[in-house]
């Protein structure tokens, strides 16, 4: 036994030494920078049922100039990361569904060859979007420009579903394509032709960076004196003549913008897992504050009694103890991770075939649980905190037949990997008393 206590001091220390250099490496970065991202988007123009890049169409000659500058940037500043990309492809609505299907997806793919031609990146960041028709760019062409004829009637229809249709060669097209056409004799339809369809005919690259900027941390403030929070009185609440202050509490609304700026943080609370209660197991916990990022928990729970039926019991001593590092407010807010280590004995029998008794040794573990606490109510001195852990427990019990006094059965021995803690914690912040 002392051998097995042992090994599982031994195995807590090797588990804090692992992940507190992970943690503090995670504190640190999150605390000395700050992520700045940046979304480019370029796109490029492709003549009528083309798919090769033609630098002297439209305006391809400026955009792929700043494709040249975006590229000689991504070389140049090591700082920069890709975060992900996004290549794109689309026809204009004249052609019909195999044509345009054929004609975007090559498009897109001109832009990725000649994109990953001068820079490269991982494929697990990229993704594909061959549109066909980019209806919702058409929308965003008609919201801007409303002086098209019968605009509203020409709105309706691309925003609308129509069922597929066919061409006069009996090619499917979409179905909003002929109810354009037939708005005042086709007239709609070719001033469309004119105005949109060719800025329609695009492939894209939506490419999404971050930079990791460093930042000075704040200084901690220094801690604030009685001695100083007298002279930080205003004269309107001191008697002149005898030089006595008011005790702050007594000031009404100066109490509470003046007070609240030296009040301490909460160093202890008092709390019970409201899970616990559906396997009728009473508990209650005690979580201290050790410094403004560690807090030292440990929770009891006691379960006397037989359930319903005499010789049918939950019998449990346990109790387990947990250290907790938080990213937020120690017992108040925030993300927290913590190793916690249950200990029980038991002698528990939930049906009339066996009883299951401890040999008169607890149950031991070790595991990792995750956190988050939030408060609540008005007063802020309550707070709920949810965990789920993970870990490892040394399991011996004696199994007995599922009577009074039930002979003797087997002995068995096992160890046991999985859930280990599973909370739901109602807790009572304990504040320490303001100055007088």
């Amino acid at each position: 036994m002392i051998l097995k206590e042992k090994n599982i001091i031994r195995c807590t220390l090797l588990i804090v030494a692992l992940i507190m250099p992970i943690i503090a490496k995670a504190q640190e970065d999150s605390l000395n920078y700050v992520r700045e991202r940046s979304r480019h988007s370029i796109y490029v123009d492709f003549r009528v049922n083309s798919t090769v890049i033609d630098k002297n169409y439209r305006n391809n000659s400026t955009v792929l100039q700043r494709v040249d500058s975006l590229f000689t940037q991504l070389k140049q500043d090591t700082t920069i990361t890709i975060e992900s990309v996004e290549f794109s492809g689309s026809a204009s609505p004249e052609g019909n569904a195999s044509t345009n299907s054929r004609l975007s997806r090559a498009r897109m793919n001109a832009v990725e060859k000649f994109v990953r031609s001068n820079i490269s990146f991982p494929d697990d960041i990229v993704t594909h979007n061959d549109r066909h028709i980019d209806w919702g760019h058409l929308i965003e062409l008609l919201e801007a420009d409303g002086t098209l004829p019968m605009h509203d009637e020409v709105l309706k229809i691309v925003r609308s579903e129509y069922p597929e249709a066919k061409d006069y060669r009996g090619q499917p097209i979409d179905g909003r394509i002929p109810e354009l056409k037939k708005l005042d004799n086709g007239a709609v339809w070719r001033e469309m032709l004119i105005r949109y369809f060719v800025q329609m005919r695009e492939g894209a690259v939506i490419m999404n960076t971050y930079i990791d900027v460093p930042i000075e941390p704040e200084p901690e403030p220094e801690p604030i004196t009685f001695e100083e929070i007298e002279d930080y009185v205003p004269e309107e609440y001191s008697d002149s003549a005898t030089n006595d202050y008011y005790d702050l509490d007594d000031m009404g609304a100066y109490d509470t913008d003046f007070a609240a700026t030296y009040q301490k943080n909460p160093l202890i609370s008092v709390k019970t897992n409201l899970m616990a209660y559906s396997t009728l197991i009473p508990n209650v916990g005690v979580e201290v504050r050790i410094t403004p990022r560690w807090s030292f928990e440990v929770t009891g729970m006691y379960s006397p009694y037989n359930l319903f039926v005499h010789d049918f019991k939950t019998r449990v001593l346990a109790m387990k103890p947990e250290l907790r590092y938080w990213w937020g407010e120690s017992l108040r807010k925030g993300h927290f991770i913590g190793i916690h280590m249950p200990i029980a004995g038991f002698n528990i029998q939930l049906n009339e075939d066996f009883r299951y008794q401890d040999p008169n040794h607890a149950l031991w573990g070790l595991g990792i649980n995750y956190g988050y606490a939030m408060l609540v109510g008005k007063r802020q001195n309550w707070s709920l905190d949810f965990t789920i852990g993970f870990g490892y427990m040394d399991i011996s019990y004696d199994v007995y037949e599922g009577v009074r006094n039930g002979k003797y059965v087997e002995s068995v021995k096992k160890g046991y990997f999985g859930p280990t803690r599973v909370g739901i914690n109602l807790s009572y912040i304990i504040n320490k008393q303001k100055a007088k």
